[in-house]
């Protein structure tokens, strides 16, 4: 907890534990135990370092309301706003010992709290006294009086509760308290949740070789010094809605180094474990009129769940912050509290330090509520771009728009956080991953080399007659230039070598590397490029039914890669992209399966080479129907860290990694083949019953061309991901 108020707990302790000196004042008086006064204590500690025993000193007349071992340490993963609003409600302004509270008239009564002390006219508690003649607290009457231990008329009562008293909320035409739901009603969830499992990866980080500024933990993006954090604290959680209807948990930094502030919350789905990273920064500039960061002026609040009927733990709200004039907002704050946030809590950043971001994907919303949270990102993600993600979560009512926040942005640009080459190489040893391939795959990958030198031959338009071997290293390849269909490449003619080639030749196969800055140079992402020589034939499923589909999907060459999101802020692997038939996903590390310490396992798709993160089925299509892409372990796989080469790592100068004449070739890697892909189609169609008919049909056309068309692709350096993000 920080910082620490100015009293030192020892003053403020033998104030109340010395109340146990005149327990025979009280009747009847149990005996205290060591177990509760020993965590009484830290109850005590608690209001010490959250400031609130300063507003104690001197008071008269106050009943405090404790808990015992078994439920203090629910405040221990909270921030420091929401214990002192908790503690609050437990300092009760009044003396109420036990003989007190059985005299109340009509057994019942509204107390006072701190927390309504402070202003807030929602903190008031209910206590009412039972049939059976014990005393229960809140409207629900959930909080139970187990012991009273201690007093001191007209000064300060202690009282043992059983559980703590999370939150006031408004309810009917009174501002009694209600009670979140407790650490036992919380328990209720059916199963416990991912989030719930802090993610690491199966091994530490290894000490990443000397050099620049690469996982050095902070970059200057310009008068501001940077920092990752991971370590989190939980503010509040909602239980349906949003991914697998498993709902979402809202966090902030559990502690920051000093000097720095947050910039805005952190959200993400309960269905998959914590994992994420929020960007905190510091001003170096001493420029109080024009420094890197601002406190905002105000907040304004977009949007909170008191109304709404969804299983949470508590009421949450979300503010955006209102930045002073020349400075913007990154990220939205989240509390429990009608209270607007402090001011303190979060920094705008001078607008020059800022650029714009989108809504990614959805970290939660509910059926029937028009209001979403979404994962933040840089609009602009082309390599070399400033823009920066903040890790800060954007918040929607409506339809999504543009953002009212906006990313970082690396002003100072410049690669002295990227990974030289022996840390390239480090990464690789790292991370790279292991490909299997389907127990059926007849159609394998190959080094580029292999294929060039096994019979492979250039084609030019108008000379089809006349194609020409090329080079091992592609040296008599045409380069640069656009894909005019003016070169293409093929397979041997001879028909036996024809099919060797096909085969491929795993032995041969090399993983080619390339290596590039993005998001502000803030990650290195590393494509990791497979050459097959050919592609096989698609497969469609419909409902329980499978098909051959022809000659549909097939074609000469294949390039397909993973990429590996690498943070520069400490080497850590964050996310990787699997690129399945010119489109792909994002997986973060938690969702990946790993083999060998850091090593993640991809798994190539039957004859089409798509990459995908676990094994199974998985439909290009809709309803059960379209084509599929199975996926197995076996037997056969390629490890891509024991045989690689770096082809491109271009912010490390032109003359840094030698760039392959292949790379530069940017025409088609196969032949065009004019062929009937409807009449293929339609053989499909015609084999199905009734309405079967239409699905395939629609699920087909749907196809990206690659799949329709006999046409080789390009090579690495064509696609639009080679100088921008992934799709």
């Amino acid at each position: 907890m920080h910082p620490r108020s100015s009293l030192p707990a020892f003053l403020f302790l033998p104030l109340l534990l010395s109340c146990t000196a005149s327990s025979a004042l009280l009747t009847p008086t149990p005996t205290p135990t060591p177990s509760f006064l020993s965590h009484y204590a830290s109850f005590s500690r608690y209001l010490v370092e959250t400031g609130l025993a300063n507003s104690l000193v001197g008071l008269t007349n106050l009943t405090v309301l404790a808990v015992d071992d078994a439920v203090i340490p629910r405040l221990s993963g909270e921030s420091r706003d929401v214990i002192r609003r908790v503690l609050s409600m437990h300092l009760v302004a009044g003396y109420y010992d036990l003989h007190k509270l059985r005299q109340l008239p009509n057994g019942t009564a509204t107390l006072s709290t701190l927390f309504q002390e402070k202003g807030n006219p929602q903190g008031s508690i209910e206590v009412v006294i039972l049939r059976d003649g014990g005393v229960a607290f809140g409207s629900n009457r959930d909080v139970k009086l187990l012991n009273s231990f201690a007093s001191h008329p007209h000064g300060i009562s202690l009282l043992q509760i059983s559980d703590l008293i999370m939150e006031p909320r408004t309810q009917g035409d009174g501002n009694c308290l209600t009670l979140c739901p407790s650490a036992r009603s919380i328990s209720k969830k059916s199963e416990a949740l991912p989030i719930d499992t802090i993610f690491k990866l199966p091994s530490p980080l290894p000490t990443w070789p000397a050099g620049g500024g690469f996982a050095g933990g902070t970059i200057d993006f310009g008068g501001l010094l940077v920092y990752q954090t991971s370590s989190f604290s939980k503010v509040w959680a909602v239980y349906e809605g949003g991914p697998d209807n498993r709902g979402a948990t809202f966090l902030e930094p559990s502690a920051l180094p000093e000097g720095y502030f947050m910039f805005g919350s952190y959200a993400q789905p309960n269905n998959r474990p914590l994992s994420g990273w929020l960007l905190v920064g510091k001003d170096q500039t001493n420029d109080i009129s024009n420094g890197t960061l601002k406190k905002p002026v105000d907040y304004s609040l977009i949007w909170s769940s008191d109304s709404s009927k969804i299983k949470q733990d508590r009421s949450g709200y979300i503010w955006s912050p209102i930045p002073p004039d020349g400075y913007k907002a990154v990220g939205h704050v989240i509390t429990t509290s009608p209270e607007k946030p402090s001011l303190d809590k979060v920094r705008c950043v001078r607008s020059d330090l800022t650029d714009q971001c989108e809504i990614e994907t959805l970290i939660w919303g509910s059926s029937g509520n028009k209001f979403s949270v979404y994962s933040s990102r840089p609009f602009n993600r082309e390599v070399g771009a400033l823009a920066v993600s903040a890790g800060t979560f954007i918040a929607q009512n409506g339809q999504p728009s543009s953002s009212p926040l906006s990313c970082l942005r690396n002003a100072k640009y410049n690669i002295s956080a990227m990974p030289n080459r022996s840390q390239i190489e480090a990464l690789i040893e790292a991370y790279s991953p292991i490909v299997y391939f389907h127990p059926d795959e007849e159609f394998l990958p190959s080094s580029v080399d292999w294929f060039f030198t096994n019979g492979s031959l250039l084609y030019t338009k108008g000379q089809e007659s006349k194609p020409v071997p090329i080079e091992a290293t592609g040296s008599n390849l045409p380069q640069g230039g656009s894909n005019d269909g003016a070169y293409w490449l093929d397979l041997p003619l001879d028909g036996a070598a024809k099919d060797r080639v096909k085969k491929g030749f795993l032995q041969s196969a090399q993983a080619y590397m390339h290596v590039k800055p993005m998001l502000g140079a803030t990650f290195t992402d590393i494509a990791i490029w497979l050459f097959y020589p050919f592609n096989g034939a698609a497969r469609a499923k419909v409902k329980f039914i499978n098909l051959s589909l022809g000659k549909i999907g097939e074609h000469v060459g294949d390039w397909e890669h993973v990429t590996l999101r690498i943070s520069n802020f400490n080497g850590q692997l964050r996310n990787v992209y699997f690129s399945q038939h010119g489109a792909g996903i994002w997986m973060g590390t938690s969702d990946l399966e790993f083999q060998n310490a850091n090593k993640f396992v991809v798994y190539a798709s039957l004859h089409g080479h798509a990459a995908f993160f676990k094994p199974g089925t998985f439909l290009q299509g809709n309803d059960g129907v379209g084509m599929r892409n199975d996926v197995k372990k076996s037997s056969i796989f390629l490890d891509t860290g024991a045989n690689y080469s770096i082809i491109a790592a271009e912010y490390l100068g032109p003359s840094a990694i030698p760039v392959p004449p292949w790379l530069n070739y940017c025409r088609e890697w196969g032949p065009r083949v004019d062929y009937d892909a409807a009449e293929d189609m339609q053989k499909a169609v015609k084999a199905l019953p009734g309405k079967l008919k239409t699905a395939l049909a629609n699920a087909l056309s749907s196809l990206p061309p690659e799949v329709l068309e006999q046409e080789g692709p390009t090579g690495p350096k064509m696609k639009p991901s080679w100088n921008g993000d992934e799709a």
